[in-house]
């Protein structure tokens, strides 16, 4: 991922047992941490500058994937889908 201008954000993202394995076996970036859970899924932990280019990476994952946290990339992806939405009605 490419380093934005600005704070550094701690993310997490949910990724569901579909894609679990994909988004794990692959360093994505340095500071990435893959904690699995009971049901399969895995929380994917790291810390960016700026989160654009993430929100792209995430949006890729469709379904499959759930911001956590930060408040600000979450409101982010869902903005993104209430515009798609809107040009899929």
């Amino acid at each position: 991922m490419i380093p934005e201008p600005g704070p550094d954000h701690d993310v997490i993202v949910r990724f569901s047992p579909l894609v679990a394995r994909n988004v794990s076996e692959v360093l994505w970036h340095s500071t990435q941490r893959v904690l699995p859970n009971d049901d399969g899924s895995i929380d994917f932990h790291v810390t960016v500058s700026g989160l654009n280019e993430i929100s792209w990476w995430i949006l890729g994952y469709g379904k499959e994937a759930e911001v956590r946290h930060p408040p600000a990339l979450r409101e982010m992806i869902r903005k993104h889908i209430d515009e798609l939405a809107k040009k899929y009605s």
